[in-house]
């Protein structure tokens, strides 16, 4: 009896905390309106009651790996981070703000986990790592009488009391803390040698491991101010690329390289500045060397640093630096809004700047280049590479990647309506949970983002540490925000950036796509904003170059959406703008297929004629048009996911009104920033050849691919 008595509880306490767990899923529009943005602060026990000999149960939090580890007294479980590649940084302080750093109202970067509030906790997990951790939590901070929304870095400790004595006891290494530069827009802070770090307990449940709730619906919507909508989405004037982690490089003078190049979009030059000039400064400054040699024929494979030429006539003109990817730097005249209070005067307030720009190559069949000799680094080169924004020497997590997938299409549709990076959001996110581990972002609390204070009169009490934004820590207890739901969180943390704080509302503006331009400005702008820890834009940064976090950036193409575009059957209706780039000759009616594989008229009988015509060739059985891609790579030839000019792009079965059961393949004639033109067969029936233009949201997605001919 006793024993039946016994197997009843455990039952029903499994079905309890099954039930605790599904309490968090609420769909976006079920979010109360009323979100308050004021931080508390003071002491928690006013904030949140908490039960007398309640005992909370703890397991570790899932972070991303890293590929070294400092070793301690006893081996830990959770991942630390290696020191990051580049050596030789000095040190100097953190970006300061418009506020004063304090003990209530900054963010550090935060240490480690413990719940010592809230009651029936026994599934959440605390493992934040110590302020030097990715993910490191750093916490928004409460201001005293509710006066300010100024996050703070803390993280809730897991040294603590009313821990479970149950519970077995784990070490959580600390991430080590690195001092920065004064940060150059768009850097991050740089990474110095780092300083010992501090460790601290975590306990581990021995019941089951938590997992993460489901997010709300994507197709839901979220209750906020409209007044934060966005009316038009600004894209990244990055235009697709992404920077890697420095660990990537074989050769790290290329992201030197990159990292020089990057730091200058974005910032007017003189109208006679060329490529060659920006060429010439950066190959000067990082490596003393001068431009010389002749442009040879494209090679198959392009090196970072090369230069890019075009031929024109009678000369070669220099396009650009090649940084990988399929990008290059290069120098154009770009349309700009002056700065204006009149919105009467929208018209008159624009002008034209001559900048640095990045650009996806198009022309690759006109293409010569000039390979980056053998170099050395200067001392300017040396520092600037360990400036580097991305040199957290991370590894993939497949806790961090099911977290992603959990929340993913949610940011990116919070990112798309609010002026947001979706990027910096899911990385935020992946450090401050613990990717969605930590007892503070596990249910009853749902906390994502470690913002301080209380959220519709609920909070959670945690002990935490705080960086002084030096690698100096000091404890506090804080009282978190305790949401009903992942949406809540994801929710008022967009409200916090585009709101900002009490009595600053622009506070975070700095963060805003339309004011950033790139994720690395955002991620630099939070360094010392919403973050005391120094390396918290390289942490970001690193993150979101580990899981590739700026597909998130660009709007979503559902399979099957009308997206399909603009159809154009006749050639003079091709808008001027893709028109003026055309350089292939049209197709010359000639039936290259003799064998007679692909029937006269469909997508894929164009396909192969057409690049037939210019002089390449597919096989003569690729399958239907949705099936290139997959039959491309099996037989080695090269396929993308990048829009080039001169390759075929197959569209999966449904997408931009192609057959739900064939799919679609067309040829790429131009490649612009904001999208392509096709040219295509069996839209208009019988052998009329078609054009379409291709949104670049579309023809950058995982919807389509491109395949290269032989």
């Amino acid at each position: 009896m006793k024993k039946l008595v016994v197997g009843v509880c455990g039952l029903l306490v499994f079905i309890g905390g099954l039930a605790s767990l599904r309490s968090g899923v609420l769909k976006a529009g079920e979010l109360p309106e009323e979100s308050s943005l004021i931080v508390e602060t003071g002491t928690t026990e006013s904030a949140v009651s908490v039960p007398e000999g309640s005992e909370v149960s703890v397991v570790e939090a899932s972070v991303p790996e890293i590929v070294e580890e400092i070793p301690v007294e006893e081996q830990p479980e959770v991942p630390v981070v290696a020191t990051p590649e580049p050596s030789g940084t000095t040190e100097s302080e953190a970006p300061t703000t418009s506020e004063p750093p304090s003990e209530s109202s900054t963010v550090d970067s935060s240490t480690s986990i413990s719940s010592t509030a809230s009651s029936s906790t026994s599934t959440s997990s605390s493992t934040k790592p110590s302020s030097t951790t990715p993910p490191s939590s750093t916490k928004p901070s409460n201001s005293s009488n509710s006066s300010s929304t100024k996050p703070s870095t803390t993280t809730p400790s897991s040294s603590a009391p009313a821990q479970s004595s149950t519970s077995q006891s784990q070490v959580a290494p600390s991430q080590s803390v690195t001092p920065t530069p004064t940060p150059m827009v768009p850097s991050s802070p740089a990474a110095a040698a780092p300083v010992t770090p501090e460790y601290a307990g975590v306990q581990v449940s021995s019941a089951f491991t938590p997992t993460v709730p489901e997010a709300f619906a994507e197709t839901s919507t979220l209750n906020l101010p409209s007044e934060l909508k966005t009316t038009e989405v600004a894209q990244s004037d990055l235009k697709g690329f992404e920077l890697p982690l420095l660990s990537s490089f074989e050769n790290k003078n290329h992201a030197a390289l990159i990292y020089e190049g990057i730091k200058q979009i974005g910032t007017e030059q003189e109208e006679t500045y060329d490529a060659t000039q920006l060429a010439t400064e950066i190959y000067q400054k990082l490596f003393e060397q001068e431009i010389t040699g002749t442009p040879e024929k494209l090679p198959e494979e392009l090196k970072v640093g090369s230069l890019l030429y075009q031929k024109e006539k009678d000369k070669t003109v220099l396009l650009g630096v090649y940084i990988g990817d399929e990008y290059y730097l290069t120098v154009d005249d770009l349309e700009i809004e002056r700065g204006t209070e009149d919105s009467s005067e929208t018209e008159e307030a624009k002008e034209t700047q001559r900048q640095v720009v990045v650009e996806s190559i198009d022309l690759e069949e006109d293409l010569l280049v000039q390979e980056l000799p053998e170099t050395t680094l200067t001392e300017y080169g040396r520092q600037t590479l360990a400036e580097y924004p991305a040199a957290m020497n991370f590894t993939e997590n497949e806790s961090a990647k099911s977290f992603i997938e959990t929340v993913g299409e949610d940011a990116r549709k919070l990112g798309q309506e609010y002026d947001v990076f979706a990027s910096v959001m899911i990385a935020q996110a992946l450090i401050e949970s613990g990717s969605g581990t930590s007892s503070l972002s596990l249910a009853p609390n749902y906390n994502l983002f470690g913002i301080k204070g209380t959220y519709q009169g609920q909070a959670v009490s945690m002990a935490t540490q705080e960086d002084r934004g030096n690698g100096e820590l000091y404890s506090i207890n804080s009282a978190f925000r305790k949401y009903p739901n992942y949406a809540a969180s994801l929710g008022d943390y967009v409200e916090l950036l585009r709101g900002g704080i009490s009595g600053n509302d622009s506070y975070y503006k700095q963060t805003w796509r339309s004011t950033a331009k790139n994720y690395l400005r955002t991620t630099n702008a939070l360094t010392g904003t919403y973050a005391t820890d120094t390396t918290y834009g390289q942490k970001l940064n690193s993150i979101i170059a580990l899981y590739h976090l700026t597909q998130y950036d660009q709007a979503k193409v559902e399979q099957g959406s009308s997206g399909s575009g603009v159809f154009i059957k006749g050639k003079e209706e091709i808008p001027t703008e893709y028109k003026s780039l055309m350089k292939y000759p049209d197709y010359n009616g000639v039936d290259y297929n003799s064998s007679g594989s692909y029937p006269v008229g469909q997508c894929t009988w164009y396909a192969f004629n057409r690049v037939k015509q210019l002089g390449k060739s597919v096989d003569d059985y690729m399958g239907n048009g949705g099936e290139w891609a997959t039959k491309g790579k099996a037989l080695g030839y090269e396929v993308s996911q990048k829009p080039k000019a001169g390759w075929l792009i197959s569209f999966k079965p449904g997408v931009a009104g192609s057959d739900a059961r064939y799919g679609h393949v067309a040829f790429v004639e131009v490649v612009r920033p904001d999208g392509i033109l096709i040219s295509e067969g069996n839209v208009y029936g019988g052998t009329v050849i078609s054009y379409r233009v291709i949104d670049n949201a579309l023809a950058t997605s995982d919807q389509v691919s491109y395949i290269k001919a032989k």
